[in-house]
C-alpha cells in the first residue's frame, strides 16, 4: 500500500496535464492516478514517458469529472488522498511538505494554495477565499468555516474517512465536488490547517467554472439547494451557501428564471448573502467605479 494517492481527472488537456505530471515526483510512496474521460487522443501514449503513472479510462461516453474521480477512488491504494485538476500543478517543494505531514493522525489537512493566470503567469484571485477560511480557522478554531470550501484540491484527506462514510463525488454536469467537499468537512474531526503552499490553481477563460450555459447554471443551483438542505437537516443552517451568484447568473436567461430562483430561495429560507459584510462587498463591487 502506498502512503499517498493522487487522483487526476482529465479531458482533452494534454499539455497542461504534462505540466502537472512533471510536478509530481516518481517516488515509491506516491501513487499517481490519471482518469481520462474519453479524450480525443490516445491517453495511454503518455505511459511511454510516465511509466510510474497509472492511467485508466472512463467507460464509453464522456461522464464528467465526478465519474472520473470516483473511478480514481476505486483505484487508490494510499492511506491519504490528494486531488488535482489537470490544468493545475504542485509547487516545487509540495511533496516534501506532504511527506512531513503524512505520518500524523488526521482526517484532513487544508493547505493554502496560490493561483495564477495561465497565459500571463501573473497572480490571480481564485485562491483568496480559501486563504480567508484558513486564517479564520487559525483565529477561531471553528471547523464549520470549511463548509464554504467547495473544491477538493489543496487538501490532504484520509482515505479511511472517505471509506468509513462512503463519500463519493456526484456524477453531474458541473459542481460534482461541492457535496463531496461538504461531506468531508462535516465528518472530519481531526483537522489541521497549514499556511504552507503545495498547490497552484490556474485561471483561464476556458475554465469550467466560467461556463455559463443554462444547463450549467441549473446544475450549480440545484447542487447548492442540496448543499443547503443538508446543512439545515443537521441544524447548521447558519452555514448555508449564498444564493447570490445563482440569482446574478439567472438574469442572463430571462427575468422569469430570476424571479423563480428568488422566490424559491425565499420560500426555503436560503440566504441570498452570507452576511452584511458579504452584501457590502457585492454592493461595492457592482455599483462603484
Amino acid at each position: 500500500m502506498k502512503s499517498l494517492s493522487i487522483i487526476i481527472p482529465h479531458f482533452n488537456s494534454k499539455d497542461s496535464l504534462i505540466v502537472l505530471l512533471n510536478s509530481i515526483p516518481n517516488n515509491d510512496w506516491i501513487q499517481t492516478i490519471v482518469i481520462d474521460d474519453n479524450s480525443n487522443f490516445n491517453i495511454f501514449e503518455l505511459a511511454e514517458n510516465y511509466k510510474h503513472i497509472e492511467i485508466f479510462k472512463v467507460d464509453k461516453n464522456k461522464k464528467g469529472a465526478g465519474a472520473a474521480r470516483n473511478l480514481g477512488l476505486e483505484k487508490a491504494t494510499g492511506n491519504y488522498l490528494l486531488f488535482a485538476d489537470s490544468d493545475d500543478y504542485f509547487t516545487e517543494n509540495a511533496f516534501e511538505i506532504v511527506k512531513n505531514k503524512i505520518n500524523k493522525s488526521f482526517d484532513i489537512i487544508y493547505f493554502a494554495p496560490i493561483s495564477i493566470h495561465i497565459k500571463s503567469g501573473k497572480p490571480a484571485t481564485r485562491h483568496l477565499s480559501t486563504i480567508l477560511l484558513i486564517e479564520d480557522y487559525i483565529k477561531n478554531k471553528n471547523k464549520e468555516i470549511f463548509f464554504k470550501n467547495y473544491g477538493p484540491v489543496s487538501k490532504l484527506i484520509s482515505t479511511k474517512l472517505i471509506t468509513d462514510y462512503s463519500i463519493k463525488f456526484e456524477e453531474i454536469l458541473t459542481s460534482d465536488d461541492v457535496m463531496f467537499s461538504l461531506m468531508v468537512a462535516y465528518y472530519s474531526e481531526k483537522i489541521e490547517v497549514s499556511k504552507e503552499v503545495i498547490y497552484v490553481i490556474t485561471e483561464s477563460d476556458n475554465s469550467l467554472t466560467k461556463q455559463k450555459s443554462e444547463k450549467h447554471e441549473d446544475c450549480r443551483f440545484q447542487t447548492m439547494v442540496r448543499y443547503n438542505d443538508f446543512l439545515v437537516s443537521k441544524g447548521l443552517e447558519k452555514f448555508q451557501g449564498s444564493m447570490f451568484p445563482h440569482l446574478r447568473n439567472a438574469k442572463k436567461f430571462g427575468w422569469y428564471k430570476f424571479w423563480y430562483i428568488l422566490f424559491y430561495c425565499k420560500h426555503n429560507n436560503y440566504p441570498i448573502f452570507y452576511d452584511y459584510k458579504h452584501f457590502s462587498r457585492i454592493l461595492k463591487r457592482n455599483f462603484t467605479t
